[in-house]
């Protein structure tokens, strides 16, 4: 099973295993639990099994092309180290890989450092766009410095690269409902009843999502878009030490799959955080109110009351427990606040996926513009 990025390997958390792409422990494909899965002895686990050939293709043209763009990283190796390599006949700055000697034109030219966040925070966000029948739906990723407030990455499951049918996203029509946020603990163990309804875990049904008859490009399942969004982030934050997701068991898969050595070694702390947040401008101080266990694997979690404000915290890892009064999702709540304000998004449901996709990641620049203006001043 060894491949050049592992998908399908153990993923929980104090395994042997975890993310290890070989292991005598392993035996596949198994269809005890309906689906085909990879069986872990060693802890007993039953992740979902990807077409590691497939995925493989995908990621490898993703990562390219956003290195090719942004210039961070080797769109061959995908290694960091960099230099200024002249420049091309129209005057545009070349960059040379230090390890592959690799040379490309990056077509942003925003050649700028980027400061590696304390705190990783993540969100998914349901848009609108116009496919080949009303009410078509992109599944969105913004990761932020939780810390400073910026967005350093954003992602949807539109892709223009090629992808495997397995890769795709498919709606067959039984739509996840909306749940009942008047109370956040319930909330918790509803989301987590959601999970077991899934034909497997990682298989959300979030919407129909299909492109036009004529439109370049692909939709792909989610989960495929967490593997891909995450990769381009270890990459760029390969020591990342905390994680905060939105509850959402494909996006833990994820982090920890891409962040495995980190978690092997108890280096790394990954937290679901669900928030009901009634008044934002409060400083009152976070009360802790008990702690319960919810769902398959029974997690614990525990509840915190600030005024009308309350969040349910979840330590995936065995995490420093006093750190949960102080995480929250506040970085990605104030960015969506302002992103339901602006004109092009509000209107993204007449916009192609992939012109959705553009106009998020120019809306992202916009809003970074703003929050590092807002830092200065400030200081």
């Amino acid at each position: 099973m060894s491949t050049l990025f592992t998908i399908n390997s153990c993923k929980t958390f104090g395994c042997r295993n975890l993310g290890l792409a070989t292991s005598e422990d392993y035996s596949w494909p198994d269809y005890r639990l309906g689906y085909p899965a990879l069986h872990c002895r060693a802890c007993g686990s039953y992740p979902p099994l990807f077409e590691a050939h497939q995925f493989n293709e995908w990621l490898s043209a993703h990562l390219s092309a956003y290195a090719s763009e942004s210039g961070y990283f080797c769109p061959v190796c995908y290694g960091k180290e960099t230099i200024r390599y002249g420049y091309n006949p129209q005057g545009t700055q070349r960059v040379q890989c230090r390890t592959c000697k690799k040379v490309w034109t990056p077509k942003r030219q925003l050649l700028r450092e980027i400061t590696s966040p304390e705190r990783i925070e993540t969100v998914s966000l349901i848009v609108p766009f116009q496919g080949r029948r009303a009410d078509q739906k992109l599944y969105v990723l913004l990761s932020f410095d939780a810390i400073q407030g910026n967005i350093i990455h954003i992602s949807t499951n539109f892709t223009q690269h090629s992808a495997g049918e397995t890769l795709r996203y498919l709606c067959r029509g039984n739509i996840e409902p909306d749940l009942d946020h008047r109370d956040i603990v319930k909330h918790v163990d509803m989301r987590e009843m959601q999970f077991l309804h899934r034909s497997q875990f990682d298989e959300i049904q979030y919407g129909s999502a299909v492109l036009k008859r004529i439109a370049k490009g692909a939709i792909l399942r989610p989960v495929i878009a967490a593997h891909g969004h995450f990769r381009v982030l270890n990459i760029l934050f390969p020591e990342i030490k905390t994680h905060l997701i939105s509850h959402e068991c494909f996006l833990r898969g994820a982090v920890i799959t891409v962040w495995a050595k980190l978690f092997r070694q108890r280096q790394a702390e990954l937290w679901y955080i669900e928030e009901d947040i009634s008044d934002s401008d409060t400083n009152m101080p976070w009360h802790f109110q008990g702690k319960t266990r919810h769902g398959w694997w029974q997690s614990q979690w525990s509840l915190w009351v600030q005024g009308k404000n309350r969040k349910m915290v979840c330590s995936l890892t065995n995490g420093d427990s006093n750190n949960a009064k102080t995480l929250s999702l506040a970085a990605s709540r104030h960015y969506i606040q302002w992103l339901y304000k602006q004109t092009d998004f509000i209107h993204s449901a007449k916009l192609s996926a992939g012109r959705v996709t553009q106009i998020l990641c120019s809306l992202a620049q916009d809003y970074n513009c703003k929050i590092m203006k807002e830092n200065e001043n400030r200081e």
